[in-house]
């Protein structure tokens, strides 16, 4: 005969057997019949309903937004400026509406030959402190068309004083373990040096900075006559 429940403390169990359970399956628990290997008995119960039928999900169809965001289909209004431009107003490209960015239908002719050139935005002069190049909060890095002149180099990293002797640029030698050194010099009210392009000083294509080739440019711009 087979027995009934046995608990350790009490011992075995002298009531009657829980539903489910009979002679032919007498320890166990039908609702896990794998761990047991009994099979749990077949409920009752309605079956269930057939699924619903699916239907193909049609695309939802979102008229694009005209330029910059605002306005009427076909109407050009300046756009919201970016949050920040590092205080280096050339970074962002400005179109006749006076938005950033090019105008609705417009592609841009990309000069052929670019340079690296990373700019320290930092107040303190880079040769007089020390400041290593993987610290990417130090200076912003830019792709500049080798056909710029200084001049233009210069107003577009902020050098917009109107006292020309002010606005300086340097370029600055790395001269490892977070020191610089001092380049070349360039000074707003020096006509003869600013109006050519930044090519004929060497700072090309070729300055990319990979191993066994050209430096990348490194640049501290001021214009407070510092």
């Amino acid at each position: 005969m087979a027995r009934a429940g046995f608990n350790s403390y009490h011992g075995f169990d002298t009531g009657p057997m829980p539903p489910g359970f009979g002679p032919a399956q007498p320890f166990g628990v039908p609702q896990y019949p794998a761990f047991f290997g009994a099979p749990a008995p077949q409920g009752f119960g309605w079956p269930p309903p057939p699924p619903y039928p699916g239907f193909p999900q049609q695309p939802m169809f979102m008229q694009p937004p005209p330029y910059g965001g605002f306005g009427m289909g076909g109407m050009t209004f300046p756009t919201v400026a970016p949050f920040t431009d590092h205080g280096f107003p050339g970074i962002h490209l400005r179109n006749h509406t006076g938005g950033v960015g090019l105008p609705p239908g417009y592609d841009y002719a990309f000069p052929q030959e670019h340079c690296k050139i990373h700019v320290f935005k930092t107040k303190e002069k880079p040769w007089q402190t020390t400041m290593f190049k993987e610290d990417s909060s130090t200076h912003v890095k830019l792709f500049v068309p080798t056909g710029t002149t200084v001049k233009e180099l210069m107003q577009n990293l902020g050098c917009t004083n109107e006292d020309a002797k002010k606005n300086i640029l340097y370029e600055v030698v790395e001269a490892g373990n977070g020191q610089w050194k001092v380049g070349a010099k360039f000074v707003g009210d020096d006509k003869d040096k600013v109006k050519k392009a930044i090519s004929e000083y060497g700072w090309r294509g070729d300055r990319t900075g990979h191993p066994g080739e050209k430096p990348i440019v490194w640049l501290w711009v001021t214009k407070d006559g510092q």
